[in-house]
């Protein structure tokens, strides 16, 4: 679903969040998978990013909330049409260090260089080349890899790659660049002014082959929506376009359980009973794939209160009512909020539940800005997406008042049930 126009409104679940890279342009993506085996044709999805995809180079910020599909979605897009998708991971530690950085990127266009080797070879005797074909890039071994380099690899793929114009012209697949979980770039700048050099010349180096010169296609996804700020911060906003992977629609998550999940699991008698599982589990694939297993694993008498997700979810926010016992090894900011500030959250959100969103400024005014801020920039509130979703950061908005949303987030589902058994 394509929607167009911004205002300042917040989601309560995962499944809205709008683009503010443009200033009129706002797109949703609701898609889902389980795993890269398993994957949920979505035809109008596929469709418009092949389109985006084979436009002019730009940079997609993809975002999205864990496990809704957003990788397998570009992998399905990019690996079927007509494009060479060169991947890099921020999950494996890609981006921890300038020997990481070094090895992955270089792997990844030593590997797209060797295949096209031959073809572009056949071109560069036939007509005149815009520079001289360095086909040669990747021979020389690096005794030491420092961040300069990362930046010399940088510059010598630049120079060695074609624009878009060869590549249309000879029909030839082009690079596109993807990196998962993207927000993993920030370990670039850590602890060092190198560090920072790098990171900034990696980016500006992604502008560049976008923008400037029309090289390839670059996908940024990430499952943390701060990295939105992170990205704005760091590169003009007309430089990328962001979109969104949301939960199913309730019609879609019913097809795929009574066609896909019910049938693997053969439990035929949840066949047709999909309203109350859904009010359990939501429109999340992961979620409704994982509650039928448990209900198979427990002889058919799983009840809500047992499913791991409700007990999880549970058990996080009764541990957020604790601020000064929670510790992460990668965040030593002591939280701001308090147990009351909590609860009066609790009690904002699910008095604005029906509507569907719930604005920042209210949320602020219950509690306070930083108090706001702390529970985003937490580990508690990264993981739990309504409590204070990441995206309270995301302004723009789609103006929605008067349409049905029938996306359910399962977090969200188990999260309101958590929220109203506390302040019980």
């Amino acid at each position: 679903m394509l929607i167009f126009g911004l205002t300042k409104r917040l989601p309560i679940s995962g499944s809205c969040i709008s683009n503010t890279f443009r200033s009129s342009h706002i797109a949703r993506y609701m898609t889902q998978v389980i795993s890269e085996k398993t994957f949920f044709n979505r035809k109008r999805e596929l469709a418009e990013f092949e389109k985006a995809f084979s436009g002019d180079p730009e940079i997609h910020v993809i975002l999205g909330p864990p496990s809704s599909g957003k990788t397998a979605l570009v992998r399905e897009v990019t690996t079927r049409g007509n494009f060479k998708p060169l991947f890099l991971d921020g999950r494996l530690g890609q981006f921890d260090s300038p020997m990481d950085s070094y090895d992955s990127i270089s792997i990844q266009f030593k590997t797209f260089f060797e295949n096209q080797r031959k073809l572009l070879k056949e071109i560069n005797a036939t007509i005149p080349y815009f520079f001289e074909l360095n086909l040669k890039l990747f021979d020389k071994k690096e005794r030491e890899i420092t961040f300069n380099s990362v930046i010399d690899l940088l510059n010598k793929i630049t120079y060695a790659l074609p624009n878009q114009n060869l590549w249309k012209s000879y029909n030839i697949p082009p690079p596109i660049l993807i990196i998962d979980e993207a927000n993993s770039l920030n370990r670039l700048g850590y602890g060092s002014a190198k560090g920072e050099i790098l990171l900034k010349t990696f980016l500006d180096w992604l502008v560049l082959n976008t923008k400037q010169t029309s090289r390839f296609h670059v996908v940024l996804t990430s499952s943390d929506s701060l990295f939105f700020n992170w990205i704005v911060n760091r590169l003009d906003i007309l430089h990328a376009t962001s979109y969104v992977v949301g939960d199913l629609s309730k019609e879609e998550a019913e097809e795929y359980f009574e066609k896909h999940v019910l049938p693997q699991h053969g439990c035929k008698e949840l066949e047709g009973k999909f309203d109350h599982v859904c009010k359990i589990t939501g429109t999340r694939m992961l979620i409704i794939d994982k509650y039928v297993k448990e209900y198979k694993n427990s002889k058919r008498e799983l009840t809500a209160s047992k499913f791991s997700v409700y007990e999880l979810e549970y058990l996080k926010l009764k541990r957020g009512l604790y601020p000064k016992r929670l510790k992460y090894s990668d965040n030593f900011d002591l939280p701001l909020w308090t147990d009351s500030d909590l609860i009066k959250t609790m009690k904002a959100l699910l008095k604005a539940e029906n509507q569907g969103y719930i604005l920042e400024d209210d949320l602020i005014d219950v509690i306070g800005s930083d108090q706001i801020n702390s529970l985003q920039n937490s580990k508690y509130a990264k993981y739990s997406a309504i409590l204070l979703p990441k995206i309270c950061q995301i302004h723009g908005l789609p103006e929605l008042p008067n349409e049905k949303h029938d996306q359910t987030s399962g977090i969200k589902s188990c999260q309101t049930k958590s929220m109203t058994r506390i302040l019980d």
